[in-house]
């Protein structure tokens, strides 16, 4: 049976038994206008007269943003529908139907204001064509299927949501007929004892904060901005912290001394002037700190507020929501045309704003209305459903815990339960493979120190996600990093947060619950982000290997930087390579001209030269993987990345486990008329030991071993340096864990216009002796020897060995058992 959305002016009707449902309101519903019991066709005169709008296309999201994708099969179900603007169009039309002339139309949505949409209802699952339409022409049609194992999650109006929220406070997280009997089971919880040892701390400090200085021009003078602005952020966002905390601890205790000290908090950053020093085009973070905690703190002291105290609160927090909001969308549509990490930031305070203060706020519901599909279809946009976060773990922590304070309120206060989409599952999953307990070093993106405050937040974060999904099963990795935190360096006192997570601390504990059972696997991919891990014992940190790898299709932007192939390996608990250099402030010299280059990365360099740098173009992709119980194989592919000199240059990586080494084959083909040199580096916290004859290094770290064969017996010269160039500002140095980094090279000495360098990593640890290793080259055939196995590598002539035949790129023997690579992947043979 063919279904049909017939959309009036009050209703969307799903005829296929389905009750009637309001539409969606403010400036998402547009002019949902079909006639019930008519269908509009494509062929209509206006229709004819459309013409084809000719839009940019790009693999990166961010670039060309259509969702859902042409072709795609969408895991939740309503998808969300967006497009990229035309300048100066504010009207759009999407059109959906089961046909690809659209004379069979489901869904249309008139007058749109944004370029994006989620439907209320979902769809019947099947194959669909969309197109979107406005004054300037109309797209072409796109494709995309309705599996029937998407998830079905219907996302009602803002106006429901605002009949389910409590009328009185709080209703963040928690309703007021929910405080009294629920304040015995908060109080019954070792948190509670911190909790309010915190609080007690804050009634001594002073509750009123002077309205910031305004910065100097970054692009003067760095470090004199640095360190105005650093103070201010950590100031500003540690005072409204404290306010949260003291009001969370007046909610659950009921004792007022603790809303008073929370009010007058409030009361005195209200007096800040919004368009002033931390106006959000000047100081986004001095603004951000008002509005990060700001709405709950309100949320639960709302009754305690004089009525002068709570008339300022309401006009800070009206006028900053509307900062805000011309900032993410009227100056460019967050998720669509803007992509900034703090944007990712804004859109979840406005929501908590508007949830808070949306009776006393006219725009709130505005505004709730456009972050509906955002923050409900389109976010994130910098993962996929399987959870891996692009720009790495340490800003995935914040900007994922940060999404759970709407995720978290949206669930418990209106009962849309965002939590049941794959990414969240996903991110804590991802958490497992990519961020042991023990890890010294995090590796990827900015701030990979091991702080109290990153292993307490990290636990903190997937114990959230395993409560809201119902996943004891996640709650072991939560226990082995709180166990942790004890032996964590301490952050600096400026990062140390007063309180808790409160929509953790709110929600009721869970019993730990045994891991399902599923087939052991060395090898975790999550492609969509770009990501990999080998872990070879969960269980036993002194026995596992873990070696983490990076090839991104959301290049070298943001946070990320330009490290596509890119790994870090830690064997039997301890970093043995790991991308180099720290984080001493974004966009500083040392940030901009040694971190961002692949020169810092364990990656190639091409005769010096990085991948793109702050680049869309520099993507790359995890291929192919595959998995038996001989070995694991995966493919980085970060073509785009050397694009300027290179047509190919991809990493195989191989984890052969009956000898527990990895194998990473270079593959490389220049552009025609370039050659280059290929280098190939690697980093660590440990000199490097050399034998250059053997063409060997050793690296050693407190009994675990990195020892490294490269299988190439040409000209070739190895370098070792330490340090940095330029070094970290040692003014603002923030950790104890920024020790010296020692660095080595392999150089080919040919600059060659096609080449293929093999390297086998052999770890050791207290229960592994490093595989012994030999190599040989014979004709065009470069060898290794692991054993009884082999790893034969192809130099342009073919594999020539014994009667081993191949024109592929590499053959792997393992007893009885031969793998070749090509370019479509690992396959016996």
């Amino acid at each position: 049976m063919k279904t049909q959305f017939f959309i009036g002016i009050n209703t969307i009707l799903l005829i296929s038994g389905i009750l009637a449902i309001p539409i969606l309101a403010g400036n998402q519903s547009g002019g949902l206008n079909m006639e019930p019991g008519t269908t509009k066709s494509a062929t209509s005169t206006e229709s004819k007269t459309k013409q084809i709008i000719d839009e940019f296309r790009h693999p990166h999201p961010h670039l060309d943003p259509r969702q859902p994708r042409d072709g795609a099969k969408p895991r939740t179900n309503p998808p969300v529908f967006a497009w990229k603007p035309i300048e100066n169009i504010h009207k759009y039309t999407l059109t959906v139907a089961h046909d690809s002339a659209f004379n069979d139309i489901c869904l249309t949505g008139d007058q749109l204001e944004d370029p994006c949409f989620l439907p209320e209802t979902t769809f019947p699952a099947g194959t669909y064509f969309w197109k979107w339409s406005c004054d300037a022409g109309e797209s072409p049609a796109f494709t995309l299927e309705i599996t029937p194992d998407a998830l079905l999650l219907e996302i009602p109006a803002v106006d429901e949501w605002f009949n389910r929220l409590s009328v009185k406070h709080p209703r963040v997280y928690v309703s007021p007929d929910q405080v009294g009997s629920l304040r015995s089971v908060w109080q019954s919880t070792t948190e509670w004892q911190y909790l309010k040892q915190q609080a007690d701390s804050l009634l001594a400090e002073p509750h009123e904060i002077r309205e910031p200085n305004f910065l100097p021009d970054r692009h003067r003078n760095y470090e004199k901005w640095f360190a105005t602005w650093y103070p201010i952020m950590w100031d500003s966002r540690k005072f409204i912290k404290g306010s949260e905390t003291l009001a969370l601890t007046y909610l659950v205790s009921g004792e007022r001394k603790y809303a008073r000290a929370a009010c007058e908090r409030m009361a005195s950053i209200s007096q800040w002037d919004p368009e002033g020093s931390s106006y959000l085009g000047h100081n986004d973070e001095a603004h951000m700190s008002v509005i990060w905690h700001g709405p709950q703190a309100c949320d639960w002291i709302w009754d305690e507020f004089t009525e002068a105290e709570r008339a300022l609160v309401i006009e800070q927090f009206r006028r900053r929501g509307q900062i805000t909001y011309e900032h993410t969308h009227d100056r460019g549509i967050y998720g669509i045309t803007r992509f900034g990490s703090h944007d990712g930031r804004e859109i979840v305070f406005l929501a908590m704003i508007a949830l808070v203060f949306h009776e006393h706020i006219p725009e709130a519901k505005t505004w709730l209305a456009w972050l509906r599909p955002v923050l409900c279809g389109i976010w994130p946009v910098w993962a996929e459903d399987d959870g891996a976060w692009a720009e790495g773990p340490s800003y995935g922590l914040a900007y994922v815990t940060i999404m759970t304070m709407f995720t978290s309120a949206l669930k418990r206060a209106a009962g849309i339960d965002l939590y049941r989409r794959p990414f969240w599952r996903g991110h804590a999953q991802w958490r497992q493979w990519i961020l042991p307990p023990y890890a010294e070093w995090i590796g990827f993106g900015d701030h990979s120190e091991r702080w109290d405050t990153g292993w307490r937040n990290n636990a903190d974060l997937v114990e959230l996600i395993a409560g809201e999904t119902g996943t004891p099963q996640l709650l072991g990795y939560v226990s082995e990093f709180r166990e942790a935190v004890k032996t964590c360096p301490r952050a600096s006192d400026e990062r140390q947060m007063p309180g808790v997570v409160s929509q953790k601390f709110l929600l009721p504990a869970m019993e730990a619950g045994a891991s399902a059972a599923e087939e052991q696997t060395f090898l975790r991919v999550f492609p969509g982000a770009g990501w990999a891990a080998i872990r070879t014992d969960f269980e036993h940190p002194e026995k596992d290997i873990a070696f983490i790898f990076r090839s991104s299709p959301y290049a070298a932007i943001s946070h990320s930087h330009a490290n596509n192939n890119d790994f870090i390996i830690h064997v039997g608990g301890k970093v043995m390579a790991m991308p180099s250099g720290y984080y001493s402030g974004y966009g500083s010299d040392h940030h901009s001209h040694w971190v961002w280059h692949t020169k810092s990365h364990n990656c190639l360099t091409l005769s010096d030269a990085s991948q793109l740098m702050r680049s869309y173009e520099s993507r790359g992709a995890i291929e192919n993987a595959f998995e038996d119980t001989q070995l694991t194989y995966f493919r980085g592919n970060a073509d785009a990345s050397y694009s300027t000199r290179a047509k190919h240059c991809r990493r195989h990586v191989l984890f052969l486990k009956p000898h527990s080494c990895i194998v990473l084959i270079d593959e490389f083909e220049a552009l025609p008329g370039i050659v280059s040199s290929i280098q190939w580096n690697i980093h660590s916290w440990n000199r490097f030991q050399l034998d250059e004859a053997k063409r060997r290094f050793r690296v050693e770290r407190e009994g675990s071993v990195l020892e490294g064969t490269f299988i190439f017996n040409q000209n070739a010269f190895f370098s070792l340096s330490e340090g940095w160039d330029p070094p970290p500002i040692t003014s603002v140095k923030s950790s104890d864990q920024w020790l010296q980094q020692y660095h080595l090279r392999f150089t080919i000495s040919e600059l060659a216009h096609k080449q293929n360098l093999g390297v086998v990593l052999c770890p050791g640890h207290s229960s592994l002796q490093p595989a012994k290793i030999a190599t040989e080259r014979i004709d065009g055939t470069e060898i290794a020897h692991i054993g009884d196995d082999l790893v034969l590598i192809n130099q342009g002539e073919g594999i020539r060995y014994n009667n081993v035949q191949s024109d592929a790129l590499a053959v792997i023997t393992m007893g009885k058992l031969r793998y070749s690579i090509k370019s479509e992947g690992i396959s016996e043979f």
